[in-house]
């Protein structure tokens, strides 16, 4: 064993003020040697600084019925609990339980609160060593569940506890849950898909044409083969929702009196006008350009993002009674009338001021800053360049102008920029590789490392440029610092007309600030992607709710209930969104690059997401009997229903935090003449862990079950209820059929994996017979 500090807790907040201290670095010794066998096997997720020894704090174990039921100390012993008259007489399924755990001399020393907080028996977890290690589990900062693909005979069949990251929704600049709308799309239940995904993103369609996809990169499934197709994915969603938009984007129920002001109809405009509309509040948007939209309609080549999508996701929050005001500037006095009557304003202009070169030749005919050219050409303007085109610039923005230049009829299109095309490098083209790949594919010419000198002009306008070697971007630290060799070679380039491309800034507000003014999107931020202007305008409207009142926004909800998402590998080749050939996609600007995949396609590719999680089945038999009889768990911070305080995620199989403890068990009366059983299934008796059990309560009269809980264990990350089977029996004889058609509704929903079918069974059988009564 290593080193670590020791404590004697004289009290419960004496303990809770040491794990503190230890800020999750401490352990809690509740009596039992679990434990101490994990610390001897180094396999905890993390060794622990200290261990707080609680054995030594008085009176906390104790059994005290009462007439409101039965409370027994978080210390008291579980052969205490087997002995204990009051428990074999009223609550005989807790006796049973905790007689099925280890052996006389382990539950001479165990304690109920050690039981219900140990940690789970899974061997990829326990015994990674002995089974063929390394193996980094989920539960020690892995990123996978090793029983998805190795030996999971003794794991879960239904789903998963969840990571507390999931990569995909935390690399997500809006956290969108990706996993859940997933699941609900496998389910078949699009319209629930939908709302979740509107939840933090309402613009899916467009997201789903033009985001970067910080997910994909992230997508465990690549550890496998290749990532989810999330992108497709989202797209059809998005479609799918704007097809149906009444649906999704319709008024508030209840109108809040409040009057909020948007300057700025780009993403972060009209997302902060969604979510806020949401929440009941009055909206007026205001744009200065002819149309709404902002750089989603002006800037994004239309090969990209065709302007219908965005007209008609424009004309779907207009529907929500957002109203929007076009062809209006907001100049200083418009602004301080605007303040005088909103209840708050979100100001979200973008970034429509060119950067320049700020060298000799940029005044010169013949040169363009890429917005503008971009604007213009998807006002409908038809642009006309000569026959060689260059773009200075690294970015995406720089790739669009010369996509568009070269689809618009430039022979040749050169891009010149200070970046590497290496990807290993801290200078790297920001591009998007599959821009990059797509513009070379056009025939565009890439000439990295290079700094512009100076533009030529010959004849009065431009005529190329001077170039010279770029040796750094960037600084260490990140910071923008680039540096140059004028003495190595630098080829010159002739071009007719030369785009600049090198970024954008946002123009002053109007607004003089105050607590009732708030900004997003590019004006916060600088130029960043849709999905990034989207997460600013959530955390703004936050901000806004927290000032004026008013329920939070969809994507803040909190589900209480326990989800365990199915997790399972299977083998479907990622979809294949169909792409125009180069040669075809050459022949001009309007037609869209890359075709959405088909609503059966969605789902097949839905099916890939293996819902990153944890395999491992709750450890505690006590917990099954605990849920069963209807207990609450009181800690050192909270009570809470046992169903609650069992809610697993891949780190915990309870939902006690890193300083809380457990002080109390709480367990009310049975109903008066309820039949009791727990039921447990071993490969070795009587010290060994469940296989399955069951633990219920059966309230009969005259040969009809008036009332069931049934609570099954070892079948899932936490206990779960038999809802299903206990709907089945109510108001039914309890005869042999009966029990048997409840047992096989208990387990219809079972997600078994590649090795654990045979659970199904054994839960079926003990099911059946615990509602009859029937101990073998």
């Amino acid at each position: 064993m290593k080193t670590f500090r020791h404590f004697n807790a004289r009290s419960v907040r004496q303990a809770t003020l040491l794990l503190s201290k230890h800020n999750g670095k401490a352990r809690i010794n509740a009596g039992g040697t679990d434990l101490i066998g994990d610390l001897r096997g180094n396999c905890v997720a993390e060794y622990p600084e200290a261990l707080i020894n609680i054995k030594t704090i008085r009176n906390l174990d104790y059994i005290k019925a009462g007439s409101r039921g039965l409370r027994i100390g978080t210390l008291t012993r579980l052969a205490d609990i087997i002995k204990s008259p009051v428990i074999k007489q009223d609550y005989p399924i807790l006796a049973e339980a905790a007689q099925t755990v280890a052996s006389p001399n382990l539950r001479n020393t165990a304690t109920i609160g050690g039981n219900l907080a140990q940690d789970v028996r899974c061997w990829y977890y326990r015994y990674p060593q002995q089974i063929g290690g390394p193996i980094t589990c989920l539960r020690k900062g892995g990123n996978t569940c090793s029983a998805l693909l190795g030996d999971n005979r003794y794991h879960s069949i239904f789903g998963a506890a969840p990571a507390d990251e999931r990569r995909c929704t935390s690399h997500c600049p809006a956290h969108i849950d990706i996993p859940r709308y997933l699941r609900l799309i496998r389910e078949n239940n699009l319209p629930e898909a939908a709302r979740t995904l509107l939840n933090s993103n309402p613009f899916p369609a467009i997201t789903g044409r033009i985001c970067p996809v910080f997910c994909e990169s992230n997508c465990n499934r690549g550890e496998y083969d290749e990532p989810v197709a999330i992108h497709s994915i989202e797209r059809a969603a998005g479609d799918y929702i704007l097809d149906h938009a009444a649906d999704y984007f319709a008024p508030p129920g209840t109108e809040s009196g409040k009057k909020i002001a948007i300057v700025g109809s780009g993403p972060a405009g009209l997302a902060a006008a969604f979510y806020l509309r949401k929440a009941g509040h009055k909206v007026t948007v205001y744009e200065k350009l002819p149309e709404a939209g902002g750089m989603l309609l002006y800037s994004i080549p239309l090969y990209r993002l065709p302007k219908e999508v965005v007209r008609k996701q424009i004309r779907a929050l207009e529907a929500m009674g957002i109203q929007v005001i076009v062809g209006t500037h907001v100049d200083s006095r418009l602004a301080e009338r605007i303040t005088s009557e909103s209840d708050a304003v979100f100001v979200a202009g973008g970034t429509w001021r060119n950067v320049k070169l700020n060298v000799p030749g940029e005044d010169a005919p013949g040169v363009c800053y890429a917005l503008d050219y971009l604007s213009r050409i998807n006002s409908g303007e038809m642009v006309l360049l000569g026959k060689r085109v260059i773009v200075i610039g690294g970015g995406s923005v720089a790739i669009d102008a010369a996509r568009t230049a070269r689809r618009t009829g430039a022979d040749e299109v050169h891009i010149v920029c200070l970046e590497t095309l290496d990807l290993a490098s801290k200078d790297r083209m920001p591009a998007l590789d599959p821009e990059i790949l797509e513009a070379e594919e056009e025939g565009i010419v890439i000439h990295p490392c290079l700094g512009i000198k100076a533009i030529a002009v010959a004849g009065g306008k431009a005529a190329g440029i001077v170039t010279r070697r770029c040796t750094s971007v960037r600084e260490p630290d990140g910071r923008f610092n680039p540096q140059y060799d004028d003495a190595a070679p630098s080829p010159g380039l002739q071009g007719e007309n030369i785009i600049i491309a090198i970024g954008q800034s946002a123009e002053a507000s109007p607004f003089t600030g105050g607590d009732r003014i708030f900004a997003g999107g590019d004006m916060e931020e600088g130029p960043s992607t849709v999905i990034q202007a989207i997460a600013s305008a959530r955390k703004a409207v936050g901000e806004i709710i927290a000032l004026i009142g008013g329920p939070v926004h969809p994507g803040d909800q909190d589900r209480s209930q326990p989800e365990f998402p199915e997790s399972r590998f299977e083998g479907i080749p990622r979809v294949q969104a169909k792409r125009i050939p180069a040669e075809e996609r050459m022949l001009g600007i309007h037609m869209e690059d890359v075709a959405g995949i088909s609503g059966s396609e969605m789902r097949n590719e839905a099916r890939r997401c293996v819902s990153c999680g944890c395999l491992a089945v709750g450890p505690s038999d006590l917990a099954i009997a605990l849920v069963a009889l209807d207990a609450t768990i009181v800690t050192s911070r909270r009570t809470l229903p046992a169903q609650a305080f069992f809610r697993a995620t891949a780190s915990s199989s309870t939902v006690l935090e890193t300083d809380e403890l457990i002080k109390e068990v709480r367990i009310p009366k049975p109903p008066r003449g309820a039949r009791q059983k727990y039921l447990k299934f071993t490969l070795r008796k009587p010290i060994d862990f469940a296989i399955v059990s069951v633990a219920s309560l059966i309230t009969e009269k005259n040969g009809v079950c008036s009332d069931a809980r049934i609570a099954l264990g070892a079948v899932a990350p936490a206990p779960v209820r038999a809802l299903a089977a206990e709907s089945a029996m109510k108001g039914k004889q309890l005869t042999e059929e009966n029990a048997a058609e409840a047992a096989k509704a208990a387990l219809a929903s079972a997600q078994t994996l590649s090795m654990n079918q045979y659970k199904v069974d054994i839960a079926r059988t003990l099911i059946k017979r615990s509602i009859l009564g029937i101990s073998e």
